[in-house]
């Protein structure tokens, strides 16, 4: 098979290069569009209790809460005259846009809780409908809409997970151009340095150039027809900057040394594709059947990594095996066009390169060689061992982002945030004595600062009878109580009380399904 793919891009090779040079081109149009097709999120297992808790709560209560507008006074406090008006208009024009619900705020309920300890600040809860895409359009349009100051009497800042997950969009895509910006040119001058030839320095980044392009053309198609979480295009930029370098290094360096060994341009790439070629397809099924095993997580945050993983992996070797050769056919000797001053001009002078003095030191003292470097990867990983899982959120982003400034603020300024709260749902109807008892017995638990049910208020042993906002908890076939804490979201310490809320014993024929983010934490 390798001695054909030789052939024909011996025979071939402009052809090969014209129809690849198309094909690159129509990639490049359908991946600049996968930026619209991917989705934030995707951590959740969709069978998970937390994830079957945020469904009834969306069909049944509006969805749970995912945008938090914190709200300053210009002056004074947020029960200033001028300040009340502010937010009170500003709860109106949120009521009226049609990708809100469950708006609730601190003018309308005179709830403490919504209020800033030192009443400067307060807060306005509302959902943000659609999907994850959706999702992160609306929220992008409506802060863009709502922040800064409001007719001259209250500053908003949003916060909130949909205002995150709208801040993380951007910021892959300015991550990931920042650190192409950077990983390329250095890539460069390293291939330089070890090619001394600036054309043979090129190719290797040419079959990444392939491999990447081709990547983001096969996340637009997947992204078409099913759930692609966009953190996949980090992955597919580093595997494809790596692989397209890696594969192509074997292909030139084997070429120029049939080359320097005083082979003709044909037999050189017979040799190259039969020999380096033979390598690179190997290593690619391999790597590619190893990251196929992420397809089978429910997960599609983790399945988005064996699409593009799998995809790059494809795609690179597909480069190296068919444009490579073409390329090489092609150049000729005029690989080693663009020689710089410290390249050797006859590489087959230096009988025992340093690579070779290496390998047959590996070879006579395999233990003794293999000793110091087990110890250097143990090293780098110590760091492992105090490692803690979570998913992202606002403390991945930059400390002058908005929606992580409102965060920071609703930690240090109010007791509990309901962003952050569990959200209880019972899928069916509960009695009253009942559901207190329970709301109660939720309460009691360490850790929580107060739960919210339709039947009131419980906090610190005492019940406070049901305001304007407890309303929206109940219904006639259905019950979302929502249990605050004052706890480190995603620490250890909130992840235990997700096991504690689950462990109290629900109203008795009823079945109480526990979500919210440190729930979906635990289940993923």
């Amino acid at each position: 098979m390798f001695e054909r793919l030789a052939e024909l891009a011996i025979r071939r090779s402009r052809l090969i290069l014209v129809v690849a040079t198309v094909v690159v081109a129509l990639m490049g149009v359908l991946g600049a569009g996968a930026f619209g097709k991917l989705l934030g999120g995707g951590f959740d297992d969709p069978a998970s209790q937390s994830s079957r808790a945020a469904k009834v709560i969306d069909e049944k209560f509006g969805g749970e809460t995912n945008l938090v507008l914190l709200v300053r006074a210009k002056e004074g406090r947020v029960d200033a005259p001028a300040a009340a008006r502010g937010g009170a208009s500003l709860v109106a024009d949120l009521k009226k846009e049609k990708t809100l619900t469950n708006v609730v705020s601190y003018w309308e309920t005179n709830s403490p809780d919504l209020r800033s300890r030192d009443g400067r600040e307060a807060m306005v809860l509302a959902h943000v409908t659609g999907d994850e895409t959706e999702r992160r359009d609306n929220a992008k349009e409506l802060i863009a809409t709502y922040s800064g100051t409001y007719k001259d009497a209250v500053e908003v800042q949003a916060g909130g997970g949909a205002a995150v997950g709208s801040d993380l969009g951007t910021q892959v895509v300015d991550d990931l151009i920042l650190a192409e910006a950077i990983a390329i040119p250095l890539t460069l001058v390293l291939l330089l340095f070890i090619f001394g030839s600036v054309v043979a320095a090129l190719l290797p980044l040419a079959i990444a150039t392939i491999a990447i392009v081709g990547s983001f053309a096969e996340l637009f198609v997947l992204g078409s027809i099913t759930d692609v979480a966009d953190t996949a295009t980090n992955l597919t930029t580093a595997l494809g900057l790596g692989l397209g370098i890696d594969y192509a290094l074997l292909m030139v360096s084997r070429f120029r040394e049939q080359l320097a060994a005083g082979s003709s341009v044909d037999d050189a790439v017979r040799r190259t594709v039969s020999t380096a070629g033979r390598t690179v397809a190997f290593s690619a099924a391999t790597v590619a059947a190893a990251l196929a095993a992420l397809l089978v997580f429910p997960q599609y945050f983790l399945r988005s990594f064996g699409f593009a993983g799998v995809g790059v992996v494809a795609i690179a070797a597909l480069g190296t095996l068919f444009v490579m050769p073409a390329l090489l056919a092609v150049l000729g000797h005029r690989v080693n066009s663009g020689r710089l001053p410290w390249a050797r001009k006859d590489r087959s002078a230096d009988r025992d390169p340093m690579w070779g003095r290496l390998a047959r030191t590996v070879m006579r003292r395999p233990g003794v060689t293999a000793l110091p470097v087990l110890a250097v990867l143990l090293l780098a990983a110590s760091p492992l061992l105090g490692i803690t899982f979570g998913t992202p959120d606002e403390r991945v982003l930059p400390e002058d982002s908005g929606s992580r400034q409102v965060s920071t603020a609703l930690r240090e300024n109010f007791d509990g945030s309901e962003d952050m709260a569990l959200n209880i749902v019972i899928d069916t109807s509960v009695a009253k004595a009942p559901l207190e008892s329970y709301a109660t017995e939720l309460a009691a638990l360490k850790g929580v600062t107060r739960v919210e049910a339709s039947t009131g208020t419980y906090a610190q042993g005492e019940a406070t009878p049901p305001g304007p906002a407890n309303a929206a908890f109940g219904r006639p076939d259905a019950q979302r109580i929502s249990v605050v804490s004052g706890l480190e979201p995603k620490s250890d310490a909130a992840q235990d009380l997700v096991e504690k809320v689950r462990a109290v014993t629900p109203p008795p024929g009823s079945q109480a399904l526990v979500g919210g983010n440190d729930a979906a934490l635990v289940d993923s």
